[in-house]
C-alpha cells in the first residue's frame, strides 16, 4: 500500500527545513542505531497530536512525503527512517513537541502550485493543507492510475510549468517515452517466448511505433486462489509474462527519480502471495544500477523479500533490454531469456 504524506512547512520552520532537510544534518546521539552508522541524513518531523500519531504510526520506509509552503509544493521525498524522540526533536529544533520523527530519502526540490495538487487528490480548488495528514487511499490510487508513481506525477506537472509545449508544426508527439518503449519490448519478448502477455491497466492504451502495448496481449488477470488484494497490487505492475494462469515474471520499468514504487509493488505482492515462484525485476536505465541495487539490499526491502523464498528480485538494465529485443528480431526466440 502506497502512502502519502502531505506535510506543510510554515514560515517560523522554514529556516529549520533549511538546516535538516534541504541540507543534511548531523546524526543526533539520541537517535535508533542504525540511524547512527551513517554521518548525516535529511531529518524531518512533527509535533505531537492524537492524529498525527495515528498517521505517523503507519508511516513506512518508501511513503511519499510532498512539502508544502505559501502557496505551492516545493519539495518531495520518501520517509527513510521513522521513530518517536522528544531529545532529538530538542536537539536539532530546540523543540521536544516535534517528537514524531523520520529521515527523508530521495529529496527533489519542485515547484507546483497548491490548485494543481488539489485538482489531482480531488479536493475543492480552495483546499489548503494547514497540518501534517496522510492523503486517503482513494486519492492515491487514482494517482498511481494515471502515473507510474507518485514523484512522475509530481514532476510532470513541474514540466507542464517549465516547459510550455511550442505552438504549431514544431510540437513533437511522436516520441515515445522511454518507459513506454522498453514496456513494448518486454511485451514483444514475453509474446515472441509462448508467453501469455499482461500490461498495466493504465497503460494498455499507450503507443509505442503505432501500436498499443495492449494489442495481443490478455485483458485481465484471472489467478487461481489469488486474493483481491493480491490482484490488486499487480493490476499496475508494467508487464506481467504468465504460463497458462501462473506468473512467470514480473517487470517494473523505473525511468523516474524514484525506483521505490516498483520495489514497494514487488514487496508487497512477495507479502500477499509468499508461496509462489516468481522472477521479479526492476528494469531501470544502466546509469541507476548501483542505486537500484542499493535500494534492493535495504533491510526493509530484504526482510520481506528474505522471507519469499521462492521469489526473486533482481536489476534489469534498459540496455539489457533492448540488446535482447534485437537478438530476437535477428535470430528468433532464445532458449533462456532473463
Amino acid at each position: 500500500m502506497t502512502r502519502l504524506y502531505i506535510v506543510p512547512v510554515g514560515e517560523d520552520w522554514i529556516d529549520h527545513f533549511d538546516a535538516t532537510v534541504r541540507s543534511e544534518t548531523a546524526i543526533p546521539e539520541d537517535a535508533p542505531p542504525d540511524l547512527r552508522r551513517t554521518d548525516s541524513a535529511r531529518i524531518w518531523g512533527t509535533t505531537t497530536g492524537r492524529q498525527k500519531r495515528g498517521f505517523f504510526e503507519e508511516m513506512e520506509s518508501g511513503d511519499p512525503l510532498l512539502f508544502y509552503n505559501d502557496g505551492e509544493f516545493f519539495a518531495s521525498g520518501r520517509v527513510g527512517t521513522a521513530f518517536e524522540s522528544e531529545s532529538v526533536g530538542e536537539s536539532l529544533w530546540n523543540n521536544s513537541d516535534s517528537r514524531f520523527i523520520y529521515t527523508v530519502d530521495d529529496f527533489e526540490e519542485i515547484s507546483v502550485d497548491r490548485e494543481r495538487i488539489a485538482r489531482l487528490l480531488d479536493y475543492e480548488d480552495a483546499w489548503v493543507p494547514y497540518r501534517f495528514m496522510r492523503v486517503s487511499q482513494d486519492a492515491v490510487k487514482s494517482l498511481l492510475q494515471e502515473y507510474n508513481s507518485v514523484e512522475e506525477a509530481f514532476q510532470s506537472f513541474q514540466n507542464d510549468d517549465e516547459k510550455p509545449e511550442p505552438p504549431g508544426p514544431t510540437k513533437k508527439t511522436d516520441e515515445p517515452r522511454e518507459h513506454t518503449e522498453i514496456q513494448y519490448y518486454l511485451v514483444q519478448l514475453g509474446l515472441q517466448h509462448g508467453y501469455d502477455v499482461y500490461v498495466a491497466k493504465n497503460d494498455k492504451n499507450l503507443e509505442y511505433e503505432g501500436e498499443k502495448l495492449g494489442e495481443n496481449c490478455i485483458e485481465s488477470l484471472t489467478l487461481p486462489g489469488f486474493s483481491s488484494a493480491a490482484t490488486d497490487i499487480i493490476e499496475y505492475v508494467d508487464v506481467i509474462w504468465l504460463e497458462d494462469d501462473f506468473i512467470a515474471k514480473l517487470f517494473e520499468v523505473e525511468s523516474t527519480t524514484s525506483i521505490y514504487s516498483g520495489i514497494l509493488r514487488m514487496s508487497d505482492f512477495a507479502v500477499k502471495v509468499p508461496n509462489i515462484a516468481v522472477d521479479m525485476h526492476i528494469v531501470a536505465p544502466g546509469d541507476d544500477e548501483d542505486k537500484v541495487r542499493k535500494e534492493i539490499t535495504r533491510p526493509t526491502f530484504e526482510t520481506v523479500l528474505g522471507d519469499a523464498e521462492h521469489c526473486s528480485l533482481g536489476y534489469l538494465s534498459f540496455e539489457s533490454v533492448r540488446e535482447t529485443y534485437e537478438t530476437v528480431q535477428e535470430a528468433g526466440p532464445l532458449q533462456n531469456v532473463f
